[in-house]
């Protein structure tokens, strides 16, 4: 590549103050979520449906579910205490830019969260292969499939305001976790102005990343789930959300692809469920991965397996 001709800057400290509104957002978002981004485990299970399966391999995406349609009541709402406990305790030393967006984000959090300007959208993983409870809560009573995704060391899909979650079940490490974001987040603000701008863009960021600190944590009765998500935050204003019936109600998601350019999932096993008949499903398997394109011997093409599980019903 031809060498392009620039000026020489004198070396030192960077100024972020002339950076434009879109670089300063990314890096008060980047600053907030950095301690979210624990490494991955090398797979991730996902129970679901035969239907959602059919779905997923076909059309390489996953539905990420809006908060408000989960089975979780207190979906987003259980760290809020602790959030604005951290920002007080975080507001006695600040100074500059950094008090006055904790004094608004503090003054402002329970009137304007977060989730009355997006919606953050889910997709959920768990680490615990096989686990009963999920199959009957998840996976059709156990009449469904679990897929078992490779977690792969290539650039993800370029999408703002997304991240992979570990869920956290204890409060004390929510507090930690909550403390060190907001603290590196108030660094990166440190070196700004008090302009208008600034402080808007802010307080937007400190507030999308309470969201995301609030969505790793559950409360202790979930915790045999144990759960990753993958989670993207979706302005309201967007139109992206779609939605359809279940149960009687009405869901609302987001269709996401979770590698770049649209590639086949990176499947590493295929988990039939213990209702379900287990020869006649692996056939059915094969002629589902065939059809979408995916080759033995790729690092898409999983292994196919029956659940170990003894059956409780009917097999189907």
């Amino acid at each position: 590549m031809p060498k392009s001709r620039r000026r020489l800057r004198p070396k030192g400290r960077r100024n972020t103050t002339s950076r434009g509104p879109l670089a300063l957002d990314r890096m008060f978002d980047l600053a907030g979520r950095q301690g979210l981004s624990a490494p991955a485990p090398r797979v991730l299970h996902h129970y679901t449906t035969w239907a959602g399966a059919e779905g997923i391999l076909a059309s390489r995406q996953f539905w990420a579910t809006a908060h408000e349609c989960t089975n979780d009541e207190a979906e987003l709402a259980t760290a809020d205490a602790i959030v604005i406990e951290v920002a007080k305790e975080l507001r006695a030393s600040a100074s500059g830019t950094p008090l006055k967006v904790l004094d608004s984000f503090i003054d402002r959090y329970s009137q304007v969260q977060i989730t009355e300007s997006v919606t953050a959208c889910l997709v959920c993983f768990s680490v615990a292969r096989d686990d009963e409870q999920q199959w009957k809560k998840y996976a059709d009573d156990g009449f469904g499939i679990c897929l078992t995704l490779r977690t792969l060391d290539e650039p993800a899909p370029n999408l703002p305001s997304t991240a992979l979650c570990k869920v956290d079940y204890s409060e004390s490490s929510w507090r930690n976790g909550i403390r060190g974001a907001f603290e590196q987040f108030c660094a990166q603000l440190s070196r700004v102005e008090s302009c208008r701008r600034n402080l808007d863009l802010g307080l937007s960021a400190l507030h999308r990343i309470a969201a995301f600190w609030c969505i790793t944590a559950k409360r202790a009765e979930w915790a045999d789930e144990q759960e990753y998500r993958h989670v993207t935050l979706v302005p309201r204003s967007s139109n992206l959300l779609q939605s359809r019936v279940a149960g009687g109600r009405t869901i609302e998601y987001l269709p996401v692809f979770l590698r770049r350019d649209r590639k086949r999932i990176a499947l590493a096993e295929l988990l039939i469920g213990p209702n379900r008949d287990a020869e006649k499903t692996r056939q059915d398997l094969q002629r589902l991965l065939a059809d979408n394109g995916y080759e033995d011997g790729s690092i898409e093409y999983p292994t196919i397996a029956a659940s170990a599980r003894p059956s409780w019903r009917s097999l189907a």
